[in-house]
């Protein structure tokens, strides 16, 4: 499941296509490491050219909810754009970057002479959609240690990963646990474990994946 939601062939054509369509008639916006982005109304189209973002929904004492990350090509605030309506979450800069932040009159404007764009739109939000329900799959029915390997599949699929299985992006174990609901202890431990039985692997701080289909079978969710 995994697989065909994060295809990597699938997602380059869209980030193309809105990069090459759309994003050179917004305003340049830059944000820097750890902004909050939280657009106060929804006529706007958000398209990343640089930087990584989180996006989350944040409880009133401040914990935190993370349904997927946003990278360079992708675009967010199309589900907003819609509705019409603003939705409880928000983007949290992983990174510092840049985003071409597009109005509702250009982008109409433009869905009409490329009606086409609303294939694309609509594949990013039935997408978005799914990682939203396996999210809240992996939160009801994976222990601890599922939760930490559907955590690791979910990177495999959503990164470009090259030849080594090497994972790009850096994360700190008390990052991983906030991400996954754990604490500290519990991931440091489960990173351990997956390391002893070979699935994973930590090299100058990077996540190497060996064994993809072992770490699959650690999870409660049919994710073929």
């Amino acid at each position: 499941m995994y697989k065909k939601i994060f295809d990597q062939v699938i997602q380059k054509k869209m980030d193309t296509f809105f990069i090459n369509n759309l994003a050179a008639y917004g305003k340049v916006e830059t944000f820097s490491k750890g902004q909050i982005i939280n657009p106060s109304h929804p006529d706007n189209i958000y398209i990343v050219l640089e930087g990584e973002l989180n996006h989350a929904m944040y409880s009133k004492n401040g914990d935190e909810i993370f349904f997927y990350r946003i990278i360079e090509g992708n675009i967010f605030g199309e589900i907003d754009f819609f509705d019409e309506n603003r939705a409880f979450v928000v983007n949290k800069a992983l990174t510092k970057g840049k985003v071409s932040v597009v109005s509702r009159e250009i982008v109409e404007s433009k869905l009409k002479e490329h009606p086409e764009m609303y294939n694309y739109f609509l594949t990013s939000i039935i997408k978005k959609y799914r990682m939203i329900m396996l999210e809240l799959s992996n939160l009801q029915f994976n222990d601890s240690l599922g939760k930490l390997a559907d955590f690791f599949v979910r990177l495999y699929y959503t990164e470009n990963i090259n030849s080594n299985n090497n994972i790009s992006i850096i994360f700190t174990h008390e990052e991983i646990a906030h991400r996954i609901g754990l604490n500290r202890i519990t991931v440091t431990n489960g990173i351990r474990l997956f390391k002893d039985k070979n699935l994973i692997d930590i090299r100058d701080r990077k996540i190497i994946i060996k064994d993809i289909n072992g770490l699959k079978k650690l999870t409660n969710i049919p994710i073929e």
